[in-house]
């Protein structure tokens, strides 16, 4: 079993790392946080790195991992690290793992989606009150419910456009000539 090292971009950190067990499993072994939610199967693509240098010193790319990323390696620089092993040095950039879970400070950020907003029962009741008012109004447009106008006659057969024979199109050997010129 050999031993390689791996820098992790924009750290500098250095670890070593071996050629049998994948780049995620080593990475979390090192306790870096990779997001990973099929846990290593190739299903997600959430623990996609960047290689930074030494792209020929990792494993060719698998089925899976081609059916994910795609075959651009060579412009994107991605590779799954569920899929990937290291056979030599290489420099991976792990950035994009670092700002979803912790800032630069090691204090956990929290999503602007988990923010509550509190209000008040007399505010709250007050605006359903707004809601509800606004949905019962009818619009004023003639068009709200036309089959049900008032002073017509419901059984008389109404006449809404449908069912007109198409006009003949007069095509004649003037018009031809006059597309080829």
């Amino acid at each position: 079993m050999s031993e390689f090292k791996c820098t992790l971009w924009p750290s500098g950190e250095v670890l070593s790392v071996n050629t049998e067990e994948t780049l995620l499993t080593q990475l979390k072994q090192a306790g870096k946080k990779i997001k990973s939610s099929c846990g290593g199967c190739a299903s997600c693509g959430d623990c996609m790195v960047v290689i930074k240098s030494g792209e020929m010193n990792l494993t060719p790319q698998s089925f899976e991992e081609l059916r994910l990323l795609g075959n651009v390696f060579h412009i994107t620089k991605e590779r799954l690290s569920c899929q990937t092993k290291i056979i030599g040095d290489v420099t991976i950039d792990i950035s994009a793992h670092e700002k979803n879970s912790f800032t630069g400070k090691g204090e956990k950020q929290v999503p602007k989606s988990t923010t509550t907003i509190l209000k008040k029962k007399e505010d709250l009741e007050k605006s359903v009150r707004e809601n509800e008012e606004k949905n019962q109004v009818k619009p004023t447009d003639d068009w709200y419910r036309h089959w049900e106008k008032e002073g017509e006659d419901p059984n008389k057969p109404r006449k809404l456009g449908g069912n007109k024979k198409p006009k003949a199109f007069n095509y004649t050997d003037a018009d031809d000539k006059k597309d080829k010129e």
